[in-house]
């Protein structure tokens, strides 16, 4: 089976204006495949060759997921938020209240 390029930016897209709504990614033969992506996705992984930031960032901001299927493993997302409070206050602390 041959499958269409992922438009990672467009599913973070769409997962970020319906908050917790499952959005497929893309089908992949391989489910060693899937489960990369899947992780990729949940940690905002930018190969360093592409440099730039993940259009799923920052990490932990995205959850993945791999659904066996007929033809390998499918990979959906979706967008759960990400705490920016918690890291003002992790930074708050380090500096002493300075800079956050």
């Amino acid at each position: 089976m041959k499958r269409q390029q992922a438009n990672h930016a467009a599913v973070a897209a769409a997962c970020r204006a319906n908050p917790g709504q499952w959005r497929p990614v893309s089908e992949y033969n391989s489910t060693q495949s899937a489960h990369r992506i899947a992780k990729n996705i949940r940690e905002a992984y930018v190969r360093p060759s592409n440099g730039g930031t993940s259009p799923y960032a920052p990490a932990g901001a995205f959850e993945a997921t791999r659904i066996l299927t007929e033809y390998g493993a499918r990979v959906e997302a979706r967008y759960v938020g990400s705490d920016d409070r918690a890291w003002a206050d992790a930074v708050s602390a380090l500096t002493g209240g300075e800079g956050a």
